[in-house]
């Protein structure tokens, strides 16, 4: 900036003493001879050229300040709107947060809670919450062999019920 400070200071000298001149050499009839002329129009090249200059040295400034911005806004807030898409079923919070507390409880007498019982028991309501089951069926299809072998087809609605046993057999003695 002190660069394009100086060649204005610089480029308004020589106007001044250009003029200073153009006046001085004046004679008496109003016109100037010509080599004063030829003299004058080189003081007016050399502000002309400084003007130039003093442009490029601007446009170069310009481009050097958009290039140096940021390419991008950084995040200054959470980026999802709380409350917007709030999840129902096995996806809700409340799900997830309670299958968790049931999965790292040692007792043996699990307390199922209400937010467990999403689903009907036949279709296997107490299941894992959505992600942990994508998890899950995702392994399964990288170990299983057959499934590499088969053809698979994929269902219109995409669910998918993983049965589970929700009661144990009873043996007896049969006549």
């Amino acid at each position: 900036m002190s660069k394009i400070l100086e060649l204005r200071e610089k480029r308004a000298k020589a106007w001044e003493a250009a003029k200073a001149f153009l006046d001085a050499k004046r004679g008496t009839d109003g016109m100037v001879s010509a080599e004063d002329t030829a003299t004058y129009d080189k003081m007016e090249a050399d502000v002309v050229a400084l003007g130039k200059e003093i442009e490029r040295l601007e446009k170069q400034e310009a481009l050097d300040r958009e290039l140096s911005k940021p390419l991008n806004t950084p995040l200054t807030a959470k980026p999802a709107v709380p409350g917007a898409d709030t999840k129902t079923g096995r996806a809700s919070d409340e799900y997830k947060k309670a299958f968790w507390n049931v999965m790292r409880s040692k007792n043996p007498h699990y307390d199922i809670r209400n937010a467990l019982e999403v689903g009907e028991d036949s279709e296997g309501g107490y299941l894992v919450p959505d992600e942990f089951e994508r998890t899950l069926v995702q392994s399964l299809e990288e170990e299983n062999i057959f499934r590499k072998l088969a053809k698979i087809i994929q269902t219109s609605s995409g669910d998918r019920k993983i049965p589970v046993v929700t009661t144990h057999g009873t043996a007896s003695w049969s006549a």
